[in-house]
């Protein structure tokens, strides 16, 4: 493996993305205990940087969230409206009060989940 397709494949982890954010609330933690100027300035230096790390990642993962919805968004439209068929006929699928309840209940959250695709 390369070590930009290695590289790749760690910072879409979400552990990076976890021990990134750990040690910048760490470092904003150390910045106030420092006791000299020298200290405070290393600390912060360190946690800015971290910062930008966290600003692309998050960037990053928008992006492939935006493109992932985008690439599911006609397949979310079909699945909700055959969902909305289920749930109108629910009465003639099955007499099973706990069925009943635990598939309206299933239903109404997916469907909650993007309303203006319900």
């Amino acid at each position: 493996m390369s070590t930009a397709a290695s590289a790749s494949s760690v910072l879409a982890s979400p552990d990076t993305r976890a021990a990134y954010q750990t040690a910048y609330d760490a470092l904003g933690e150390a910045y106030w205990d420092a006791t000299d100027i020298q200290s405070k300035d290393l600390v912060y230096g360190a946690q800015q940087a971290i910062g930008d790390i966290l600003t692309a990642l998050n960037q990053q993962q928008l992006a492939a969230n935006t493109a992932l919805f985008t690439q599911l968004t006609p397949k979310i439209t079909a699945v909700n409206g055959a969902l909305k068929q289920v749930q109108a006929s629910i009465a003639t699928i099955t007499k099973n009060i706990n069925t009943t309840a635990t598939l309206i209940s299933a239903i109404s959250k997916v469907l909650s989940l993007f309303p203006a695709l319900a």
